[in-house]
Parts: C-alpha cells; structure tokens; sequence
C-alpha cells in the first residue's frame, strides 16, 4: 500500500514537471523592433518608431509602441516554415509605393506567423499594380532582438 502511494505521488509529479515544461513552452517570448516608416497592421496604422511585438493568446500578436501608448492586436492566423534559416527574427512588410504593410512576423529563425491581406492593403496592391504596369511589390525585411 506504501509503495503505491508512493508511486502515485511519483508519476502525479512527473506530470506535474511535463505540464510546467509544456506551458513554458509555450509561453511567448516578447521581441523589439525599430520600423523606420509608418505602416499598418491589421486594420491599424503605426508611425515610424520602436515597437515591442508579443505572441498573445492563439493567433493574436500584440504590437505596442515603445513609449506605451500605442498598441495593436493583429491576427496572424498561418504559421509559414523558412527557408533561410539565416534570416533571423525579422518583421516583413509588403511596399507598394510609399504605403507598407506588415505581412509576416518570425519571432525565432524557424517559424513564423503570416498575418492575412486586409481589404486596404487589397485595394492599395490593386492600384499599385495599375499604377506600376504589374510591377509586383518589394518585399522589405526589418531585424528584431529579443527582449
């Protein structure tokens, strides 16, 4: 009966120790970033500054300007692999002219998460191509730090 409980209060705290490793795991890590132009986010437009970008909850990221009073919640629904795995944390922006739009966010070299075309940034891309003569958009890639 001894030995029982004794392995009862043994596995209870293995599991204890993997549920601890899992949620830590997951706990978003929060990076920074300075963004030399204003852009938007979602449906939020952002001035040129340093933001400070964390992983919420789900598909959320939170983008908060350094001084506190801007912030913005963005849903970045797919998680994208890459390619070059000296890419770096890095925000990526899509320019058409001079208007951008953050389109992907990696907060580590391996994954990313890829934020869904908003109806503004549709509208802009479709007139930039006009405008261009099909000329597709820059792809422009700014670096982050860890926090």
């Amino acid at each position: 009966m001894k030995n029982q409980i004794i392995k009862s209060i043994a596995i209870l705290g293995l599991f204890f120790m993997l549920a601890m490793t899992t949620v830590n795991a997951q706990t978003s890590s929060r990076v920074e970033v300075t963004i030399p132009f204003d852009f938007s986010a979602g449906k939020a437009t952002l001035k040129a500054g340093v933001y400070s970008i964390k992983r919420t909850s789900g598909n959320m990221l939170a983008i908060r300007s350094a001084d506190g009073k801007t912030t913005a919640l963005v849903n970045a629904p797919l998680t994208i692999g890459a390619r070059d795995s000296k890419a770096g944390e890095r925000v990526v922006f899509n320019q058409y002219g001079d208007r951008y739009f953050l389109s992907q966010v990696w907060m580590n070299v391996d994954t990313g998460r890829q934020l869904m075309t908003t109806g503004a940034e549709t509208k802009v891309a479709r007139e930039y191509k006009l405008a261009s003569n099909n000329t597709p958009p820059k792809r422009v890639d700014v670096a982050m730090h860890s926090r």
